[in-house]
């Protein structure tokens, strides 16, 4: 599915996110602008496609129906809120959101479901609220579950595939850029990779292929009408 991306400078200045660090998740409407005085860093909840129904849960607050997108201070519910989306013809998706730790790439791949290609840039901490950190969006890929053949199906999953590997290979290059740091030169001057960053690397190939082995459950699990 292709996506219209709105320039960075135009989206940060309607949402108050500062989404020059990460391209903005895509957006078929965009929401309300946040109220005026407003201290909470929002995070915009979106989906691929937009315009579905999601469910934000968690903590002590009661769950908030949404339709996508929607900017939602996230804090509100907990510290590990639940994002679920669904819709007529796709697969229901449904995942945690972890509050961040101040944490590069490579810390935060040994922290379960602290990395996700769903999720964007960090907040600024300054405008969280206690303390907790959340991303500047959340966006939720469902996958089709209908299909007119069987040839539809494996083209539309074999995007999927190339779409995973993607969004993964963008994840992959900020942790290469991240073990820069983590180098450190031997003997006979060979640099070798820090303990941090092989467990990091290993961890982002399971995660990966987790997320390929997901799409092909999902492809055989799909009707042909």
């Amino acid at each position: 599915m292709t996506i219209s991306r709105k320039s960075c400078g135009a989206f940060a200045a309607t949402l108050l996110l500062a989404a020059c660090a990460s391209d903005p998740p895509p957006s078929g409407k965009l929401p309300p602008n946040p109220a005026p005085g407003a201290v909470e860093a929002l995070t915009l909840i979106d989906s691929v496609p937009t315009g579905l129904r999601c469910k934000v849960s968690g903590g002590t607050a009661a769950p908030l129906a949404l339709t996508t997108p929607r900017l939602v201070a996230l804090p509100q519910f907990g510290r590990e809120p639940i994002v679920d989306c669904f819709a007529d013809g796709y697969f229901r998706v449904r995942k945690a959101v972890p509050a961040r730790p101040a944490a590069d790439v490579v810390a935060r791949l040994s922290m379960p479901g602290m990395v996700d290609p769903a999720f964007g840039p960090d907040q600024d901490a300054k405008q969280a609220t206690g303390g907790q950190v959340f991303p500047q969006w959340v966006r939720i890929n469902l996958q089709e579950n209908s299909f007119k053949t069987a040839a539809e199906r494996d083209r539309y999953y074999a995007a999927e595939a190339i779409r995973i590997q993607q969004d993964w290979g963008e994840i992959e290059l900020r942790l290469n850029a991240a073990c820069d740091g983590y180098r450190k030169t031997e003997a006979k001057g060979l640099i070798l990779m820090s303990p941090e960053c092989r467990k990091a690397r290993r961890i982002l190939e399971e995660r990966r292929a987790a997320d390929l082995t997901a799409s092909e459950v999902n492809r055989r699990q799909s009707t042909i009408r």
